[in-house]
């Protein structure tokens, strides 16, 4: 178990991807998860299989060198279904140009497999989170059947897929996704995690090693968090899946906006 209650500074959490566990507040009440990676030694292929094939579709993308956004200078494409930003309803996203790359990465056995995990790891460690998101969803695909998910095994409606080789994060929050939900991340590549890459939870005041092919769950949109850079050198990407917070407002509202 890892704590968070320290007063001052920043303490430097050892993180082995096959060793899961918590991190704790004062109270005992778990906050994030280091969740790993299963005991399986197939599985860490999988994950650099899933990371050849997300580098390979991105350079075949020919993404413009200066993809800067406020989480990052890389390129990020989103999947799945969202909310907000004056939708009147959830919705798809639209990646036009970028369909054909999205549906073959989407389709991945290696990145299913991914989804899957961090899906049951989440199930693991937070059931009853799992639980009100898999009850909104399952209300959400009966009022609109015409959206589905990216990946039949996973809770999470959305998917984010980073870029370019040398992701790292910019310090910040995703304010939109779900404020108490956590978001699962798995950081993918040929990387030294002992020399960088590692993942910062500010408020916590956390510094956690964060291996090739581990996953981690912290709630994005309310702890503000960002990345080291790689050793020179050395490629990183992320794969990262979420649920919009608006989603879970529209159900509860009756299938309507705040306004209506």
């Amino acid at each position: 178990i890892v704590s968070c209650s320290c007063s001052a500074g920043h303490s430097d959490a050892h993180y082995a991807a096959s060793d899961p566990r918590p991190i704790v507040d004062r109270h005992g009440r778990i906050v994030a998860v280091m969740a790993g990676q299963p005991h399986d030694p197939t599985y860490s292929a999988a994950c650099m299989k899933a990371y050849d094939q997300i580098t390979a579709e991105g350079e075949g993308a020919n993404f413009c060198r200066a993809s800067k956004h406020r989480r990052g200078a890389f390129p990020a494409v989103n999947v799945g279904i969202s909310y907000g930003k004056g939708q009147k309803v959830p919705a798809h996203l639209q990646n036009s140009v970028l369909a054909a790359i999205v549906n073959r990465l989407v389709g991945s056995k290696a990145v299913v497999r991914m989804a899957t995990y961090a899906s049951a790891s989440y199930n693991l460690w937070a059931p009853r989170l799992h639980l009100h998101y898999e009850e909104h969803l399952k209300a959400l695909y009966g009022k609109l059947p015409h959206l589905q998910a990216n990946f039949p095994r996973s809770v999470f409606p959305c998917t984010a897929f980073n870029f370019g080789g040398n992701v790292w994060t910019f310090k910040h929050r995703d304010i939109l996704n779900c404020p108490y939900g956590w978001c699962a991340i798995t950081a993918l590549g040929r990387f030294d995690h002992r020399r960088g890459a590692h993942i910062i939870l500010w408020e916590l005041k956390l510094f956690i090693q964060f291996p090739h092919a581990a996953t981690i769950f912290i709630p994005s949109a309310t702890i503000t968090h960002s990345n080291t850079p790689p050793a020179e050198g050395e490629g990183r990407i992320s794969f990262t899946q979420f649920l919009a917070g608006g989603i879970l407002c529209w159900v509860d509202n009756g299938f309507r906006t705040e306004k209506e």
